[in-house]
């Protein structure tokens, strides 16, 4: 048995430090978790996932359990939502749960306006006199959240939006324009709905991989401001989810010490467990309750009640018990043969063989043989 001991021991071993295979799925949508490309969300995937748990959607939020204890996050939709995807959303935000949304030109307002909220996204672009590189990346600097604008100069957009109807919490500045209305607009607005909340941000480029190097420390703030480590990623809304790669990479692992601990003590507690008895004490006596306690009393009661099986039952579901199978079980160091002699002895009533003739009255003599000295 000490090889099968230690050939637990190294099993245990191996599979902590044997390799992970990992799934990899790759796609060239914009906005995907699975795009790794400048137009993908997978550093922002990333983030989420370094804070916690991420579950990606890949279907109908009809299709799901929403659990309010998540967040659901929706980035640059660009298929409508259905009726019934509306009230999973509904029920989802009046449990407590909070939703995410950032869109840009209005493909979202069918959900917002399912929801019976009074904000919607503009349908037309933000211009601003201060931007990154060129007008298309306005800059903004005020960010009233105290939580969200830590440690942040600048937010960079690429052509957004902004949301009417709702207060802000990230605003543009005091002279960008949209058509000829100059003025501040939220960029980012926050609403309670039931007993959740949800959170809109007028332009989903801010979480793309190619503007991750400017944003990145509003992007680490917002994922703590969500206020949860488990997060819902939607990529179904997005109708060229079309993943091109399907491909497993292998992540090394390191023995860590104390599993390899938990593996030697569940070893050794098994050998102490086998080697001093302890498992057959223990099976013997599971053994004899389930036949003692429970089948006899059980065809006892068949017995009773239907008469007619009393007969079958005894023949073939409690067979006579054989000699041979009264020596099993025996402790060790017992005589077998010694005891069989002495139960042969009782049942017959003597000590001597079966075959050995007693006679009673008469005399036996051996004869000598004489000799002729």
């Amino acid at each position: 048995m000490r090889y099968v001991y230690l050939f637990l021991v190294f099993a245990g071993i191996f599979l902590l430090i044997v390799p992970i295979a990992v799934p990899v799925i790759k796609t060239s949508a914009d906005f995907s978790m699975f795009n790794t490309d400048w137009d993908g969300c997978s550093e922002f995937a990333t983030v989420l996932a370094d804070r916690g748990k991420l579950v990606p959607l890949l279907y109908p939020y009809n299709s799901f359990d929403l659990k309010e204890e998540n967040i659901l996050i929706v980035v640059g939709p660009d298929i409508s939502f259905s009726s019934l995807e509306i009230e999973a959303v509904r029920r989802f935000l009046n449990n407590g749960g909070t939703f995410f949304l950032a869109d840009d030109f209005g493909t979202a307002n069918s959900l917002i306006s399912g929801l019976g909220l009074n904000g919607s996204f503009y349908d037309k672009p933000l211009g601003d006199i201060f931007y990154d590189k060129s007008a298309d990346f306005p800059v903004v600097a005020r960010i009233e959240d105290p939580e969200l604008s830590y440690g942040v100069e600048k937010l960079v957009l690429n052509i957004p939006s902004v949301i009417t109807g709702l207060e802000g919490e990230v605003f543009s500045s005091k002279v960008s324009v949209i058509g000829e209305n100059r003025k501040s607009y939220p960029i980012m607005a926050e609403t309670r709905y039931g007993a959740g909340r949800v959170i809109l941000l007028s332009d989903p480029d801010i979480l793309i991989n190619d503007m991750m190097t400017e944003n990145r420390d509003f992007i680490v703030n917002l994922v703590t401001y969500l206020g949860s480590d488990s997060f819902y990623f939607d990529d179904a809304h997005h109708p060229d989810f079309n993943p091109y790669a399907i491909a497993t990479i292998y992540i090394q692992r390191e023995l860590d010490p104390g599993k390899a601990f938990m593996v030697f003590a569940f070893v050794a507690a098994l050998l102490v467990f086998i080697e001093t008895g302890l498992l057959r004490l223990l099976s013997r006596s599971i053994g004899r309750f389930l036949v003692f306690r429970i089948y006899y009393p059980f065809l006892y009661i068949l017995c009773r009640h239907i008469p007619r099986l009393s007969g079958v039952i005894q023949n073939t579901l409690m067979p006579a018990r054989r000699e041979e199978d009264m020596f099993e079980d025996l402790p060790e160091g017992v005589d077998i043969k010694i005891l069989k002699r002495i139960i042969k002895e009782i049942r017959t009533g003597s000590k001597y063989d079966a075959g050995h003739e007693q006679r009673k009255g008469k005399r036996i003599y051996r004869k000598t043989k004489s000799r002729n000295w």
